[in-house]
């Protein structure tokens, strides 16, 4: 999701399309909305300040589903606890894991996505490989 705090503060800065998206980081798309939100409702720098995140969200909805929530969720923690514990216990073999478990409810990730999620973890977690050579 984009932040429409800084997009809606660079905006009322006056700044352009460009300079906007390559600050923030999101897409002339999100910097058209907030452009033509400022534009209708005659935002100023005051009202823009005391918008509350969840003022924003609903200002600006994302408009994508939350797809996540039909996914059985993998507990990687566990995963990373496994990977410490058995040296050659690999990803795929996790991933092989989470397939085979029994789904309550909802749909398993495939091994691409639970490897962008495991990713995601790590670099959250601040979980590093060492290599031996």
């Amino acid at each position: 999701m984009a932040d429409y705090s800084s997009i809606l503060a660079l905006v009322l800065e006056r700044r352009s399309y460009s300079e906007i998206v390559e600050i923030v980081g999101c897409s002339r798309r999100e910097v058209s909305a907030v452009s033509r939100a400022v534009k209708e409702r005659g935002i100023t720098a005051g009202q823009a300040a005391a918008l509350t995140r969840d003022e924003l969200a609903e200002s600006f909805p994302d408009g994508r589903k939350n797809v996540s929530a039909g996914f059985v969720q993998p507990d990687f923690a566990s995963i990373v606890k496994s990977m410490k514990a058995k040296r050659h216990y690999t990803l795929q073999q996790s991933w092989h894991r989470y397939i085979q478990a029994p789904a309550v409810q909802g749909k398993k990730y495939g091994y691409t996505q639970f490897c962008q999620l495991f990713n995601d973890y790590a670099a959250v977690n601040d979980v590093v490989a060492t290599l031996h050579h």
